[in-house]
């Protein structure tokens, strides 16, 4: 089968490209003697996730328990999960879920999530990392405040510190390499603080983690920091080309669309939407852009419906109805969860469909 044989709308992956980017990240945290734990959110499929671990990863992070559900049923045992949990139900479910790996791992950012945690955990251990707000202005505490939590988590013996962390989405708002730069300097500075707080009191404090793809390059550099966790690395996307963390030929997931309708010259539409493409976007030159299509440079998608987008055609172009685009979408993390499954792609060639295991899992 070929990829002009593939029904539309569909996401097809480059193996050769993904492996690229997979392969080149596990070097440079080899490299830089960093432990590597990508985000699961981000693929959502465990067919990746094993090549992930193939080329060598130092566990997984997932945003949420049915998620890390997935993968602990898929032979992962080291697992984060990165979104504080403050339902009891949830963490009764989360202590079921311990007794199956072999290391699971809750964040904190407050004293009172501790204590739910703590009552439910009051007869088994449970690996705890207290989150820490570098910039992001998210989740998670000011560095001066880690010494609050930490107490608050020593009261039970079962709670075992595990270190902090923290996510430095601000780099995301970064205009250029500069600003990606300073954003992970800015990361690493709040979670170092931390741990000097902390080692000031006499309190080990092993693990000092970030997890952003576009300061990841930089993270790696920093003395100090134990661990990284890019997640969007696998695929990259339009927002990655624009923040200069990669080129346009280094992205491995497109979606594959199909041309339905030319009322005129300047117009087209295609059957990917907002529930395919998702309602992110980038501006360029004042207007919405929502993907980058390829071999097209002249034609731009400026519009989407829940089930069609609109195409701006700026020169005489050859596009024709039936014609079939790939397009690189601006938020890969978004398009993946749309979908059961895709497929895996050499040239035009199809290899295989894959399974997107983790998809919908928001609890």
């Amino acid at each position: 089968m070929y990829i002009k044989d593939l029904e539309t709308p569909n996401i097809i992956v480059d193996y050769e490209k993904l492996i690229k980017n997979i392969e080149e990240a596990s070097i440079l945290a080899k490299t830089f003697n960093k432990n590597l734990r990508p985000m699961m959110k981000t693929h959502k499929s465990v067919e990746i996730a094993k090549i992930q671990e193939k080329y060598g990863i130092n566990g997984i992070q997932c945003a949420k328990l049915s998620e890390a559900q997935v993968f602990s049923e898929n032979g992962f045992k080291d697992i984060f999960v990165s979104s504080e949990i403050v339902d009891e139900k949830k963490l009764i479910y989360a202590k079921k879920l311990s007794k199956k790996v072999e290391k699971l791992i809750l964040s904190v950012d407050s004293v009172e999530g501790i204590r739910r945690i703590s009552d439910v955990f009051n007869d088994e251990k449970i690996y705890i990392r207290i989150e820490i707000n570098s910039g992001h202005n998210r989740c998670g505490i000011k560095s001066e405040d880690v010494l609050i939590l930490y107490r608050e988590l020593e009261k039970n013996k079962n709670l075992i510190f595990d270190g902090v962390f923290t996510h430095g989405g601000h780099s995301y708002y970064s205009k250029d390499k500069i600003q990606r730069k300073e954003a992970a300097l800015k990361e690493a500075e709040e979670v170092l603080r931390a741990k000097k707080i902390l080692n000031e009191n006499g309190i080990k404090c092993d693990s000092v983690s970030v997890g952003s793809t576009p300061s990841f390059i930089f993270s790696l550099k920093i003395d100090g920091i134990t661990e990284v966790r890019p997640g969007n690395y696998v695929f990259y996307d339009l927002k990655q080309v624009k923040l200069g963390v990669i080129k346009l030929d280094r992205v491995s997931l497109f979606v594959l669309s199909q041309v339905i309708s030319k009322p005129d010259d300047n117009r087209a539409f295609i059957d990917a939407g907002a529930k395919v493409l998702s309602m992110d976007y980038l501006s360029f030159d004042n207007e919405k852009i929502y993907g980058y299509i390829i071999d097209h440079p002249d034609i731009d998608i400026t519009n989407l419906s829940e089930e069609h987008g609109w195409l701006k055609i700026k020169e005489r172009t050859k596009i024709n109805i039936g014609d079939k685009l790939k397009i690189i979408p601006v938020h890969s993390c978004l398009v993946i969860n749309n979908f059961d499954h895709f497929y895996l792609v050499k040239g035009e060639e199809v290899l295989k469909k894959v399974d997107i295991e983790a998809r919908g899992k928001f609890e």
